[in-house]
């Protein structure tokens, strides 16, 4: 039986109340008008900007679950006449396919020719490696392909097309347009692109990842920012992977796109072991409505704002609608034992520190939107980031590349202006200077103005929005609270520029070459530069990325909230005896030590005391070495052992080990003893 507090209203008086509410039009308005006549203005949420027009079961005639080129013929004619339209959002309006994003520039250059021959092949490296540029050559027939992809775009149907990468050659695999303002706010034939590999053949993968993104790095003149996140997350929790890629189309160089694993069954499988569960997006939602606040128990309610990704079961629909109920509902004294019921704690607590320390200017402190949320097959959920173009933007548009509002319109724009005039009248990237992130134009909204956020500048902002209730109820519990902060330290130290300097110098240079023939890059070599821009004695100009990097350390480390006496935690060993975990770990400036455990993939931790007193390994009473062991579970004799040590000193604060706590904790196998 779910524990889950009731509201004080009945259901039925609840509903009663929200019916004027429900009864309307999502905001933006109805379906059908963002971006080509695909769903509502900002504010939208999937009934709004990420709606898709379902085409394919129409038209396809041999039921095959996919279009030839002849169905796919008959079916643009018939978009042509019945696309959704609404005002200027249709065709031939700003960010629909003939406008600004979708029409293909009648002068638009020529990138060089290119063929595997001129490029290097790595077979026998992973595909997520950050420290290389693989090619990929893919083969679209029919000259009016870009108008093509354009056509089905928010659509259900995609091209076949053959991909060469490695010297290896996949046939039909599914190709098509993706993206909200990377898509209307970058004119030319750069867009982002969502490749299938399993299109037309269910086995077909590359490297094992059947669906792939690659992203035209809109907003991010370096490249790099979504490489950065993917190579940072994921020390310390499951977040996309992410490799860097050169595009070739009909043999025409179209340059680096950023490829990012897709939030699919290999996702998950990946991250956590297991391709059961059940997966929501939460698109962007300017009005913040999908920050899981309670809406009541109608899972209609909450359908606008949450897009699920695995099979439509009305018991996880039920299961968000619970695990909503829980943060708006549990009283105070309760929700350190009710949440974990349906939370994963800890995965939590680092999702919302990489959220905050680095920035990110599309993610839940900015929009209460825009990430994913995956239920485990023990019914506890999951919240993982997605979309980290815009992480580390520094302030607003007030740096070099960037004009006053950043890349969306003026100061204080509400994100609706037209992109600012860049060469060639592409929009300019926002370098951003030092200042940290949220602090430019309109106030905490940055280019938002008045919108529902902006990036975090300090450790615990918005830590008391109603409207951030999985924040402002995480921080609530001073355990949790203090976790929190824990993450947010060890990112600001993984931030530290010996770490960093060589790890952006490593990408500039492999990706400098590339740019600097780049005729369809959406914004320049020049704006690269400025990204990795330093002095004579190497130190980073102002407004480049290691800039704006060094700044947000110092800010988060600078904080209030961060200062006083931090333990820490050293060698942390495990091993299972007769059944039993046994751990033995080093800590200093610790006051107290707990060993937090689970047996399983999914459950939340349990805890027991670790003691300083001579019972473990060689250690003597008193020398800082921990100990703890707990029995073993006849009932679970075949389930792994996971676990991780936290270690607390008298100003509160915690250190763990390994640094991922729970969200990457260390694992026991039943059949064998050393630690992942």
């Amino acid at each position: 039986m779910i524990d889950r507090p009731r509201s004080l209203f009945s259901t039925f008086g609840l509903l009663a109340l929200c019916a004027p509410l429900l009864a309307q039009e999502p905001p933006g308005g109805p379906p059908g008008g963002f971006p080509g006549g695909f769903g509502g203005g900002p504010g939208g949420g999937p009934g709004g900007m990420n709606q898709t027009t379902a085409v394919l079961a129409q038209f396809d005639a041999d039921r095959n679950g996919r279009l030839d080129a002849t169905e796919r013929q008959a079916a643009r004619g018939w978009l042509k006449e019945n696309r959704p339209q609404r005002g200027r959002r249709g065709p031939g309006g700003p960010g629909g396919p003939g406008g600004q994003g979708g029409a293909e520039p009648t002068t638009a250059k020529q990138g060089q020719k290119l063929t595997p021959a001129d490029v290097p092949s790595y077979p026998d490296r992973p595909l997520f490696d950050p420290d290389l540029v693989r090619t990929f050559f893919v083969e679209i027939p029919g000259d009016d392909w870009f108008a093509e992809l354009n056509d089905f775009y928010r659509t259900d149907v995609e091209v076949p097309v053959t991909i060469t990468i490695d010297g290896i050659t996949y046939r039909d695999v599914g190709l098509g347009f993706r993206g909200n303002t990377s898509f209307m706010m970058a004119p030319g034939r750069k867009k982002s692109l969502d490749l299938a590999f399993d299109h037309a053949d269910s086995k077909q993968s590359l490297h094992g990842v059947r669906n792939l993104d690659l992203l035209n790095a809109h907003t991010d003149a370096s490249f790099v920012r979504e490489m950065l996140h993917g190579w940072l997350a994921n020390r310390f929790l499951p977040a996309p992977r992410t490799a860097l890629v050169r595009v070739v189309i009909n043999g025409e160089d179209h340059g680096i796109y950023v490829a990012v694993q897709q939030f699919d069954k290999d996702f998950t499988d990946d991250h956590f072991g297991s391709k059961k569960g059940d997966r929501w997006k939460v698109p962007p939602d300017f009005s913040g409505g999908g920050g899981l606040k309670y809406l009541g128990d109608d899972p209609a309610a909450y359908q606008r704002s949450y897009q699920i990704k695995s099979k439509d079961d009305p018991a996880a629909w039920q299961a968000l609608v619970d695990l909503c109920a829980v943060l708006e509902q549990s009283p105070p004294d309760r929700l350190e034992a009710i949440l974990p019921q349906h939370l994963d704690i800890d995965g939590a607590l680092w999702f919302l520190a990489c959220d905050n320390a680095l920035g990110d200017d599309d993610g839940y402190h900015a929009r209460a939107s825009d990430y994913l949320l995956y239920r485990d097959p023990k019914g506890r959920f999951h919240p993982l980031a997605r979309d980290n173009n815009e992480i580390l933007l520094g302030a607003r548009g007030r740096g070099p590349g960037g004009p006053p509002g950043g890349p969306m319109g003026g100061p204080g724009a509400g994100g609706g202006g037209p992109p600012a005039g860049g060469p060639e009248g592409r929009p300019r990237p926002d370098a951003g200077g030092g200042a940290p992130p949220g602090a430019g134009p309109g106030g905490p909204g940055g280019r938002r103005g008045g919108g529902p956020g902006g990036a975090a500048s300090s450790p615990l902002q918005m830590a008391n929005r109603a409207d951030r209730p999985l924040l402002r109820r995480l921080l609530e519990v001073p355990a949790w609270k203090e976790r929190y902060l824990a993450n947010l330290r060890a990112i600001a130290e993984a931030l530290d520029d010996a770490a960093i300097a060589p790890r952006l110098a490593s990408w500039q240079q492999l990706l400098e070459p590339v740019v600097k023939q780049d005729v369809h890059a959406l914004y320049g070599y020049e704006a690269f530069a400025k990204a990795f821009a330093q002095d004579e004695q190497g130190a980073p100009a102002p407004g480049s990325l290691r800039a704006i990097i060094q700044s947000r350390r110092q800010a988060l480390l600078a904080d209030p909230a961060m200062q006083g006496a931090w333990p820490t935690v050293g060698e942390a060993r495990g091993e299972v005896k007769a059944g039993a975990l046994h751990v033995v770990c080093t800590a200093q400036d610790a006051t107290s030590v707990q060993l937090r455990h689970d047996r399983g993939e999914f459950g939340a931790f349990a805890s027991v005391p670790m003691h300083d007193d001579g019972q473990h390994g060689d250690g003597k009473a008193g020398d800082g070495v921990y100990g703890a062991m707990v029995p073993a579970d006849d009932d679970q004799k075949d389930s792994a052992w996971r676990w991780y040590v936290e270690a607390a000193a008298a100003s509160g604060h915690l250190a763990t080990a390994p640094a991922g706590n729970g969200a990457q904790p260390f694992v026991l196998r039943p059949q064998r003893s050393e630690v992942r």
